[in-house]
């Protein structure tokens, strides 16, 4: 594949809320541009872009996928991303990788949740960007009034650079305000047209000093300088310029072309990188061909044909098939066999790569996602990918011992495709959790275990590490006397039993004199009281922030042993818990709650709802609120569906552990009661 100069190049982000038609348009692209024979459908499942059998299983995207085509000399590189909240790690990733995004939007719907998250990260990397308001030849598609919605809503100037002829069954093109002369236009559309033509010029001469100066003077810019001034505008991120049109129909894709070529950024022209140096110092990564190779990893994906395969993004420098390069953030060399550009899931050989190349590799050994790719020579690491926090936890329970087996190996090569999916063991409850951002992500993870690992499984709830503790002291007596036949059993202990500040875990006291317990038992004494303390009292959880002072007992010279002394320890301290006052701790989480502000007040009901307490509140982005609360954990397993129902999907939080507190008496009740019916049903 011919190799393209980096001026020549175009590397996009294709983002925007699920159902905006994002696959078809890249579909519809390709085949415009010559580069598919075949126009594909979703429906049909045989687009280049969702090509993973869960993508066409479900009508939808699940991963980002990369395809490229040529227009007007320039190559596009383009990346779909999935339009669903789910899947947003897919435009975390790709987005630092990308020089400018297409924003698609509904013509019905207007700007959704989906175009809120993808506005924030582009807003987050100050990306340029072009609206494409897309399906208007849909009931209710309305060009005008989702134009408005967007300048008011995001607070950017949009300019239109095309309007629509007709609207709903009856949109049968588009008129471009750049090069469309008056007398070409429609009489019914040379109000609009005058309208925003007008407002195109004068974005355009804002963009450029001389320009403005010309235009204030005469009134009027010469289309070449119309282009040249809007283009720095965009750049500049002055002016968001919108397009319209209709994937499915086939309308405005050769304007779309056209802004794309015109307006959006080359490699070299992409706001700058800061890099750390092998000393941490900060370097500015210099966007050529002439420079050191620097490139970030986005995404590792398993082929089952070819195995891994990494895709990365060559911001400086070049790299060729069959050779090297240094991995900075592992400090390892890596070998690397053929690069390849993808169409889908088809793999275009490619000799060389160059800035604003986005490619892939197979088979690579240390590299993994977020990884900077540089030479040996002059080693940078690039600030990782920042990708958002699972969310929803859920255990996982293999069918059978041979899934038990596989499983932990599957859920370990999800987790190095997948950045937002993570798996781990929780030692307190014994379970296997494995985490995602909402239950759609989990569905697709489980049904991905079946179908590529054929690893059965299921899910439920995670149990909530509970821990147990005491509120009051006692002195308490543990004697172990057993005979049956023979050699006996004997311990005697007194133990003083305390408890100890939140948060100090367990200490023991040996405080015997004259040898009433000799020194060879005291560590069985110990024992037996941590195991006690690790099974539970009250309802089977950890006892914690307790001192136990062992102060008095007897022996019998023949008769005691470690076993004896062991469980005499362990009765001592089950009768101590049982005793004095006692009480369940539970983990409580404090979450950064984001909503828009007409869903303050349902959002602040339904925590108080859950025990939450409020710590204070403030302004977030985008006019957004922000609410900060401390809430127990046993109140959250299903708060991210529950938020976005709330909010009709536009409320979003993070949530991070904070401390053990006492459980109510109420609450605490019912976890005994649970405790104990469960532990019955075992014993049958």
């Amino acid at each position: 594949m011919a190799k393209h100069e980096p001026a020549k190049l175009r590397t996009v982000g294709l983002v925007g809320h699920g159902g905006s038609g994002k696959t078809t348009l890249v579909e519809r692209l390709l085949n415009a541009c010559g580069m598919t024979k075949r126009l594909g459908s979703v429906e049909e499942g045989n687009t280049v872009g969702d090509y993973m059998s869960d993508e066409i299983a479900r009508g939808h995207t699940i991963c980002l996928s990369l395809m490229h085509l040529d227009r007007d000399g320039c190559r596009i590189h383009i990346v779909d991303n999935p339009g669903y909240a789910d899947f947003i790690g897919e435009v975390a990733a790709s987005i630092r990788v990308v020089d400018s995004v297409i924003v698609v939007v509904d013509g019905a719907a207007g700007a959704e949740v989906g175009t809120d998250n993808c506005w924030r990260y582009a807003d987050e990397n100050n990306l340029p960007r072009l609206v494409m308001i897309n399906r208007l030849d849909k009931d209710n598609a309305d060009f005008y009034r989702v134009l408005d919605e967007l300048g008011a809503g995001y607070g950017v100037q949009c300019i239109p650079l095309t309007l629509p002829v007709g609207k709903g069954d009856s949109f049968s093109g588009v008129i471009d305000l750049v090069k469309a002369d008056e007398k070409d236009v429609e009489a019914e559309l040379k109000d609009q047209y005058s309208k925003y033509r007008e407002k195109v010029i004068e974005a355009a001469a804002e963009g450029d000093d001389v320009l403005l100066e010309k235009y204030l003077e005469e009134g009027a810019l010469s289309p070449e300088e119309v282009v040249s001034g809007l283009r720095k505008a965009v750049l500049a991120r002055n002016v968001v310029p919108v397009v319209c049109g209709s994937a499915e129909k086939g309308i405005g894709l050769e304007e779309l072309l056209g802004a794309i070529t015109g307006f959006l950024p080359s490699p070299t022209e992409r706001p700058e990188l800061e890099a750390a140096d092998s000393d941490g110092g900060a370097v500015a990564v210099k966007f050529s061909e002439d420079e050191p190779l620097v490139g970030l990893v986005f995404k590792v994906f398993n082929d089952p044909y070819v195995g891994n395969l990494t895709f990365f993004r060559v911001f400086s420098g070049s790299l060729a098939s069959d050779t090297q390069f240094y991995n900075a953030t592992k400090r390892a060399g890596e070998r690397i066999g053929q690069l390849f550009f993808l169409q889908g899931k088809e793999q275009v050989p490619v000799a060389t790569v160059g800035p604003g190349d986005l490619v892939a590799v197979a088979k690579l050994k240390n590299t993994s996602v977020g990884d900077t790719v540089c030479t040996r020579s002059a080693p940078m690491n690039l600030p990782p990918i920042q990708f958002p926090p699972s969310m929803v936890r859920l255990a996982i329970v293999p069918k059978t011992r041979a899934d038990e087996d596989k499983i932990a190996s599957a859920l370990r090569r999800i987790a190095e495709e997948d950045p937002t999916f993570s798996q781990s063991r929780d030692e307190q409850t014994n379970e296997t959790v494995i985490a995602g951002r909402g239950d759609l992500h989990l569905d697709i993870i489980m049904d991905r275990l079946k179908q590529r690992f054929h690893v059965e499984a299921e899910t439920r709830p995670p149990k909530i590490a509970y821990k147990e503790t005491i509120k009051s002291s006692t002195k308490i007596q543990g004697k172990y006397k057993r005979q049956s036949g023979g050699r006996g059993q004997y311990g005697d202990v007194w133990l003083q039993v305390e408890p100890l500040p939140r948060g100090e875990g367990f200490e023991f006291v040996d405080k015997i004199v004259g040898g009433v317990v000799p020194k060879n038992y005291i560590p069985a004494v110990e024992k037996g009281v941590y195991e006690a303390m690790e099974r539970g009292v009250i309802a089977g959880y950890r006892v914690v922030d307790v001192r136990v002072t062992l102060y008095d007992g007897t022996y019998h010279t023949v008769d005691s042993s470690d076993m004896a002394f062991k469980i005499a320890g362990s009765m001592a301290l089950q009768k101590a818990v049982q005793q004095v006052q006692h009480c369940l701790l539970e983990p409580v989480v404090e979450a950064e709650i984001t909503v828009p502000e007409e869903y303050m007040g349902d959002v602040t009901g339904d925590l108080n709802s859950r025990r939450g307490r409020i710590l204070g509140m403030g302004s977030g982005p985008g006019g957004k609120q922000i609410i900060r609360v401390t809430v127990p954990e046993a109140e959250m397993l299903r708060y991210s569906t529950e938020l976005r129902s709330m909010t009709g999907g536009r409320g979003s939080y993070t949530m991070k552990f904070l401390q053990y507190d006492e459980v109510p008496d109420r609450a605490a009740q019912k976890i005994i009661a649970e405790a104990a019916e469960q532990k019955e049903k075992k014993e049958r």
